[in-house]
């Protein structure tokens, strides 16, 4: 087998070490959200749970066993990091909402706020058409009434009585009475009353 193909095998210290730091790391955020009371307990979570110190026990030689097949181990390089004095807890992730959508409502919104307006705009049309009507009928009301009461005033006794003389009448002397049905006439002088 070619050494391009083999994998590199992880070292077990290295996953026990970066398991305590994954817990050291949340029991810091615990104790930054909850506070310090429980700083002395050990902190669980789930597998982040801190573990005590491998103890190394000597390991005894095995009895001669069939040699199996060596496997190449390729050591990973550590790197250093710097450890943070307290760790903030990391904000919550925001969903940023998709274009389509955000215009979807934007335009929506823009629609409705057009359709009031026009609907706003033709009540109003009708409410002063219905004002311009409401005042021509008042208009039409007071010259009926001017109408009628010019004509009341020229119906009247005394009127008509300035209008007779005006075109040249006359009382006359008798005035004559026809009694029906007989036709029988009565005659009688003119009485101012």
């Amino acid at each position: 087998m070619s050494d391009q193909y083999r994998r590199a095998q992880a070292d077990p210290e290295e996953i026990i070490k970066a398991a305590r730091r994954r817990a050291r790391a949340a029991s810091s955020r615990r104790r930054s959200l909850v506070g310090d009371a429980e700083a002395a307990a050990p902190a669980f979570d789930g597998n982040l749970a801190m573990q005590p110190a491998p103890v190394e026990t000597p390991v005894e030689a095995p009895a001669e066993a069939p040699a199996a097949p060596q496997r190449e181990t390729v050591v990973i390089p550590r790197t250093k990091t710097a450890e943070r004095p307290s760790a903030k807890p990391a904000p919550e992730p925001v969903e940023v909402p998709r274009p389509a959508f955000v215009g979807g409502i934007v335009g929506l919104v823009v629609a409705g706020i057009v359709g009031l307006l026009l609907l706003n705009t033709v009540i109003n049309e009708d409410a002063y058409h219905l004002q311009e009507l409401r005042t021509q009928a008042d208009e039409l009301d007071q010259t009926e009434q001017a109408l009628a009461d010019e004509l009341t005033n020229l119906n009247s006794p005394n009127n008509l009585e300035a209008e007779a003389v005006r075109f040249g009448m006359v009382h006359p002397e008798k005035v004559t009475f026809l009694y029906l049905p007989g036709g029988e006439t009565v005659e009688v002088p003119w009485n101012e009353e």
